[in-house]
């Protein structure tokens, strides 16, 4: 493959994986007027999140085995039409009950293309390169929530929230014609078991009963929670408790982000030169001093943007290095099984999340310590796995 191809394969697999951040930050300027226009508060339009998110975990189960069985781009197809076709019902959802329903079905849909990229990836390269391409393939994804809030809050001022889902229907849209054209098939052999039952159970058990897959994959969804539990409340924060507005909402999310996508690009050279581990240990510490900030001034109640921004973007850029490089970790022992360990440890990473969001939206009280106690096990957790699990399975 030459530097062209290359750089092709890192933009198509980032438009892939950016399905997710397009249907969730490009959503979260609509959150207060959907709140009034569906007459519930906000931390329940955060709640959808959580639900949406649960989407995608479901769809991470199923899209790994079946990409091993039929190939990878038969079910790229099929999971950009089912996000295509979702977003559109959610434009017109009349209840809350309706659009959680169709951001459901929407997340099943991005579930294929995060899954599918990470499969294409191992079918490509081995250990460090993988790693290398996957920490390319968050930066390039990374471009999304930088301009998401920004084109939500500009949709929302000169049309009204369901264009916001209407221009996410058009993104996986676009995905799905460069895709058909321009995406050949990566898969070297199809697995003529992979769906039957007891093949796919004994795949999971696996798995499952590897400490290396365990560990890091717990610590890549542990990492999540921190993202999942900002992405619920700081809209309501930002927008309604601060007075941001939209606009202001926008700037500050697009530089929380802009440094994740600086982050992840510079992971990406790293991992290179010092390894997996080495990168792994050095963030999780990064991660965990900047979780305990954040914690530490939300609980003692100082609420300002300053204090909810900069020690988040200091995470959040922590945590860029961590996922891709736990996410290789998880599946290099898995060569054979790409699609089918991607879906497991990303539905891990996603429920988890979900979780997270979940119970975020539900303790939402217009203050940031129910984001504070997401982001400290998102810091804390990975740190205390690394040094007890990872850390000594690796120095045998």
């Amino acid at each position: 493959m030459n530097r062209a191809q290359y750089i092709f394969l890192v933009l198509l697999i980032g438009g892939m994986s950016a399905l997710n951040p397009v249907a969730i930050d490009s959503f979260l300027p609509a959150i207060p007027d959907i709140a009034k226009e569906l007459a519930v508060d906000p931390g329940t339009i955060g709640i959808t999140i959580g639900i949406y998110t649960l989407g995608t975990a479901l769809g991470q189960l199923f899209y790994g085995p079946l990409s091993d069985r039929f190939g990878r781009k038969p079910l790229l197809f099929t999971g950009l039409t089912l996000y295509i076709v979702t977003g559109l019902a959610a434009s017109f959802a009349p209840t809350i009950e309706l659009l959680s329903l169709a951001r459901f079905g929407q997340g099943i849909g991005a579930a294929s293309g995060r899954i599918l990229a990470m499969a294409i990836v191992r079918d490509k390269y081995d250990r460090e390169r993988a790693a290398r391409l996957l920490s390319y393939m968050m930066a390039i994804s990374g471009i999304m929530p930088i301009i998401g809030p920004a084109i939500g809050g500009i949709l929302i001022t000169y049309s009204s929230w369901p264009a916001v889902f209407v221009y996410m229907a058009t993104f996986a849209l676009m995905i799905l014609v460069i895709s058909g054209f321009f995406l050949r098939e990566t898969l070297p052999e199809k697995d003529m078991n992979a769906l039957k039952p007891f093949h796919l159970a004994m795949n999971f058990k696996t798995m499952l009963q590897d400490p290396k897959f365990l560990a890091y994959t717990a610590c890549t969804s542990l990492s999540g929670v921190g993202l999942m539990a900002f992405l619920a409340t700081v809209p309501n924060i930002l927008i309604n408790t601060l007075h941001y507005g939209t606009d202001g909402f926008a700037i500050l999310f697009a530089l929380v982000m802009a440094c994740n996508m600086l982050a992840a690009f510079v992971g990406g050279k790293l991992v290179m030169k010092v390894g997996i581990d080495r990168l792994l240990g050095a963030a999780m510490i990064f991660a965990g001093l900047s979780s305990l900030i954040f914690f530490s001034l939300a609980a003692a109640g100082i609420m300002t943007a300053a204090a909810i921004i900069i020690p988040f973007t200091l995470f959040k850029m922590s945590d860029a290095m961590i996922g891709p490089q736990a996410t290789a970790g998880a599946l290099s022992p898995f060569p054979r099984m790409a699609g089918a360990a991607s879906s497991l440890t990303g539905s891990i990473r996603q429920v988890t999340g979900a979780g997270a969001a979940i119970l975020a939206g539900l303790f939402d009280d217009g203050t940031s310590l129910p984001m504070g106690v997401g982001i400290l096990l998102a810091g804390i957790g990975p740190l205390v796995i690394y040094y007890l699990v990872i850390r000594p399975q690796n120095s045998k």
